[in-house]
Parts: structure tokens; C-alpha cells; sequence
């Protein structure tokens, strides 16, 4: 059993397994780039056909962050990240609570930043002068003794050594996020027509039906176009309603979405819900106009025996704009049809009715929101994430351990001591900084 324990263990606090595994989740990452996610089944059936869809679906590629092999992939990273990190920290946490105060003098020669400087009167003096500088142009040294001198050591940086680690728990901590949105959150949709609420929403992918713990209205909705019929802007008055009582209002666009209660409500799309009344223009062979309106289906006398009916409504036929489909009877039967189009009301110029011509005006259209209903209970867990990340990589890339080590030895005769300094790295703007700290202690100390 302490076999498989072991083999485990050792699986899970290997390098080359974090690096597969970022290297599968980068790779994830892009594909969900390239395929659009949570689209529905037939927009994919359309634009891959049958069976490259239903190979992709098979594996999940149209919803793959909520998918089990997704899913798996975290959790794995997890675990590796938090079992390299737990056999890597205990060795950092001993470095950071006993540094090396001291070090073979053989050390301090071998070292590239390094010098000798010699001195005039006593040990002691020399050590509290160097004490006091040190403390005035860098910081206040640790001394230590040894059986050739004393030694006066000086650290900086050393909380670097751990911006790894930081950036380890950041990525820890997001994709904990990551998971509990896929577990516990969801991505729906609802359409509303304008005062109409409801409290159930259905999941993009698989059209699951989610209860929500309070009812969504829509108040009113507005969409805006441009001339040449592209929306220029679509806004909805939602009220959030508890147990009927009115808790929440907004009006919501593209990027304006209504939160409330960790839900999300976005202005996603909209939809034509239909066209219930018709203006038609009637003129006579007097070219006296008539304006009437019409709802859909309902008929309109023009003679003793003739009438009229909007059959159909197009907002966009063929490209030609506004369109209804006009049927005219001879008591209830139907004998001829004709196509008017708003914006060329000339199309049937000639055409005439009982001596009347018509010309479609406009119609009074009705269209639903679509909203798009979210949940992520992650989102709290990647921000702070995000900023732990942050710190991480400023404590590891604008931070860097450096330590000097100041030998004075116990040799009377020998009235030198030697200063030497190392770098874990950024070694240029180290060797600056170190030979400015000599340059300040020949100019400040009784040598």
C-alpha cells in the first residue's frame, strides 16, 4: 500500500507533469477559442454537418469548460501544483529562517563581486562605524562570530524566493473558481415579450429547465435601427419580482447587465415576436386617400362584395424591407394574392382593387429580449486569484535576493577585511548596487 502511496505521490510532484498539463489546458484553451461554446445543437449541425458533429459532441468541444475531461484536467493541476509546492516550501522556509550568516573565507574570494579594504585602528571601532554606515545606506547587519573573525551579514529581497510559490497558490485558487462555476453555476437563456415574467430558464447547452428563486419581468423593450436596417441599439425595463413584490429594477443593454442575488442578467438578443397591426393607404380613382389599419387576418370591405386581408408579414423580404402579403376575396373565397413592399410602393403601382390603390404604410411590430441568465459562484475565487497572481509576479520579477557577507578577521596584524556579495540574479544592476555600498563604506568608515 506505501508502494502505490509512494508512486503516486512522486506521479503527482513531477515538473513534467505540471508542464503536460499546461501545455493540454493551453491547448483546451484555444480550441475553445476557435469553436464557439454553448451555441444550440442545430446553429453547430448547420456549420459542421451531421457526424462532424456528432463527433465533436461526443467529446464536448462545444461546451468543454463545463466538461468532465476539462474538469479532470484541473483537478489534476491542482493536486500536482499543491504536492510540488508542499515538497518544495519546507527547504524555502528553512532558508528564510536561517540564513547563512557565514561563510569559508575561501567562498567570499570565489565570489565576482568582492574587495579588500583595509583599515586603521581597533576591531571593535571598525565594526560599530561599519554597523552604524551599513544601517544608514542599506540596512542593519546580523553580526555572527567565528573562529577567524566576525562576520556582518546583509540580506535583501529575500521574500522573493517565495513569488513562486504565491504565483502556485494564485492558479490554485482560479482554477478552484473555475471549478466551482462549472459545479455549481450555469449559463441560460430566456425570451420575454414585454409584459410577460417568468421564473424558469433553460440551460444553452442541453436545454435544461433551472427554477429560478425569483421571477424576471420584462417592463418594455426597445430596439433602435439604423437606415439601412442594421439594430443600432436594443434596451430592456426588467423588474426582478419576490414572492410578486417588486425587489429590483434596471434597464439593461449590451453592457449594462441587472445583478442580483449572485445571478447575472445580460441584454444578449432579440427577436421578432410578430406584427399585430397594419397601416395600409387606400386612394380612389379621385385620389381621395384613406388611411386603415388592419390586425393580422382581419378583413376590410372595398366594395359591395370584395374585401381585403393582411395575410402575412415580413420584416425583411428578400432584402426589400417591410413586406406584407395582401389577400383579396369575393365574399369568403379567396381569389387573388399580391406582395406590397413598404419602402417601393410602386411594386403594384398598377394594380387596383375595386378602383382603389393600396400602398403599405408601416406595421406596428412586437419584439421579445432575449436575456441571457447567469450564475458563477467562481468569479469571487479567480478575482482574488487574480490578484494573488498579481503579487506573485511582482514579488518574482521586480524583486531579487541579494546577500553580502562582511569578514573581519581576528588576525591583529592583518588590518584588512573583505566585503563580497552575491545575486540570485539581475546580476548587472547588482554589481552596481554593490559597488556603490564599498564606495560609501571606504568614504564613511576610519580606515
Amino acid at each position: 500500500m506505501d508502494k502505490i502511496i509512494d508512486k503516486i505521490w512522486r506521479f503527482f510532484s513531477s515538473v513534467k507533469l505540471a508542464i503536460v498539463l499546461i501545455l493540454i489546458i493551453i491547448a483546451t484553451a484555444i480550441i475553445g477559442t476557435v469553436v464557439q461554446q454553448g451555441l444550440p445543437d442545430e446553429l453547430y449541425m448547420k456549420h459542421y454537418g451531421m457526424t462532424v458533429f456528432h463527433i465533436m459532441n461526443a467529446f464536448d468541444l462545444f461546451d468543454m469548460y463545463h466538461s468532465w475531461w476539462f474538469e479532470l484536467l484541473l483537478m489534476m493541476f491542482i493536486v500536482n501544483v499543491i504536492v510540488c509546492t508542499w515538497e518544495r516550501l519546507p527547504a524555502i522556509f528553512k532558508m528564510f529562517s536561517n540564513p547563512k550568516l557565514k561563510l569559508p573565507v575561501e567562498q567570499l574570494h570565489a565570489f565576482k563581486e568582492k574587495d579588500t579594504i583595509p583599515y586603521t585602528g581597533s576591531r571593535e571601532t571598525l565594526i560599530k562605524n561599519l554597523q552604524q554606515k551599513l544601517k544608514e545606506i542599506y540596512k542593519n547587519p546580523i553580526r555572527d562570530d567565528s573562529k577567524e573573525g566576525d562576520f556582518l551579514y546583509l540580506e535583501k529581497g529575500r521574500i522573493a524566493r517565495f513569488g513562486p510559490y504565491v504565483t502556485h497558490i494564485s492558479l490554485i485558487i482560479i482554477f478552484i473558481g473555475v471549478l466551482v462555476g462549472s459545479f455549481f453555476g450555469f449559463d441560460s437563456y430566456l425570451n420575454l415579450v414585454p409584459g410577460e415574467s417568468s421564473n424558469i430558464v433553460r440551460t444553452v447547452r442541453g436545454n435544461n429547465k433551472i427554477v429560478l428563486p425569483f421571477s424576471i419581468k420584462c417592463n418594455t423593450f426597445n430596439v433602435e435601427f439604423y437606415n439601412s436596417g442594421i439594430p443600432k441599439a436594443y434596451k430592456s425595463d426588467l423588474s426582478i419580482l419576490s414572492d410578486g413584490t417588486l425587489v429590483a429594477r434596471k434597464v439593461i443593454d449590451v453592457n449594462k447587465p441587472l445583478k442580483y442575488k449572485g445571478i447575472t442578467i445580460y441584454q444578449a438578443s432579440y427577436g421578432q415576436a410578430g406584427a399585430s397591426d397594419f397601416t395600409l393607404s387606400l386612394t380612389d380613382a379621385q385620389t381621395r386617400e384613406n388611411d386603415i389599419s388592419l390586425n393580422l387576418n382581419q378583413m376590410y370591405h372595398v366594395g359591395d362584395d370584395t374585401s381585403i386581408a393582411v395575410l402575412d408579414y415580413a420584416q425583411n423580404y428578400q432584402g426589400f424591407g417591410p413586406t406584407v402579403l395582401l389577400g383579396v376575396y369575393k365574399g369568403t373565397k379567396l381569389i387573388n394574392t399580391g406582395i406590397y413592399l413598404q419602402k417601393y410602393p410602386d411594386f403594384h403601382g398598377a394594380e387596383r382593387v375595386d378602383g382603389y390603390k393600396i400602398r403599405f404604410i408601416k406595421a406596428d411590430e412586437s419584439f421579445y429580449t432575449g436575456l441571457q441568465v447567469a450564475k458563477d459562484p467562481g468569479v469571487p475565487y479567480v478575482a482574488t486569484g487574480a490578484i494573488v497572481l498579481i503579487l506573485g509576479l511582482i514579488m518574482s520579477f521586480f524583486s531579487y535576493r541579494r546577500r553580502i557577507w562582511i569578514f573581519i578577521p581576528d588576525d591583529a596584524s592583518n588590518h584588512t577585511f573583505v566585503i563580497a556579495g552575491v545575486a540570485d540574479r539581475n546580476k548587472y544592476s547588482f554589481e552596481m548596487e554593490f559597488e556603490k555600498i564599498v564606495q560609501e563604506i571606504k568614504k564613511g568608515v576610519n580606515i
